[in-house]
């Protein structure tokens, strides 16, 4: 099969991508300090290539939202979606575009994941300390439901998190997060009620956790430095 660019889904800084398996949307973060956090909406679900529609979450009740700093925590707001008319820009213009409609900044999108109908993402640089935010979203019924988003998790305190990346849901309900901070990295844990624990640490070096994954069967954890 030839490589085609799939164009529709967006030319921006591009860091992960979940899929829901039920409606074939793709949830996007943005590697960046002024990212959005974006939807693909494919015209034929499980077919990428036949395009689709791109657009940024809005939190209606304030629009143009910096969620980086004093947002509140453990509070599930209602959200929607603006769209993204100029998705292949010539400049790195689509989250200028997202955050003119009203769109939601998030402090440097990194690892997602869709667990139990529900999307994790990190931000790595969010937080009063600026030590990172893990967020939840929960989707609509269906594409035009906007669902609700929710600060899930902000300890503000590097010896419980500093910079979460890739993230991923464990068999036995709780996230495991891969750290890209400062001084020694570690896999934390975070259990469904938002308590966290560290679960491996990197004694081999200053490097980042990467690509934290299980086994089909749940059994075996496999994470890269």
């Amino acid at each position: 099969m030839d490589p085609v660019p799939l164009k529709a889904m967006g030319r921006f800084t591009h860091e992960a991508a979940v899929v829901d398996p039920k409606t074939g949307i793709v949830y996007m973060t943005e590697d960046m300090d002024t990212g959005l956090f974006y939807r693909f909406v494919p015209k034929q679900p499980g077919r990428l290539r036949a395009g689709g529609t791109l657009e940024a979450l809005r939190i209606p009740s304030m629009p143009k939202a910096y969620t980086g700093k004093d947002f509140p925590l453990n509070t599930p707001m209602a959200v929607d979606w603006v769209t993204i008319e100029d998705f292949d820009p010539v400049d790195d213009t689509v989250r200028v575009e997202g955050f003119d409609k009203g769109a939601a900044i998030f402090a440097g999108g990194e690892g997602a994941c869709f667990a139990k109908g529900e999307v994790f993402f990190s931000a790595s640089n969010g937080g009063s300390a600026e030590l990172g935010q893990i967020w939840r979203h929960t989707p609509g019924r269906n594409a035009a439901e906007g669902g609700t988003l929710e600060l899930f998790v902000e300890p503000n305190d590097d010896a419980l998190l500093d910079g979460p990346d890739n993230i991923v849901l464990a068999p036995f309900g709780d996230l495991f997060v891969c750290e890209d901070g400062e001084g020694t990295e570690f896999v934390r844990g975070i259990t469904p009620e938002g308590k966290l624990y560290s679960f491996a640490r990197n004694a081999l070096n200053g490097f980042e956790f990467t690509g934290a994954s299980f086994s089909p069967d749940g059994k075996t954890f496999f994470v890269n430095i």
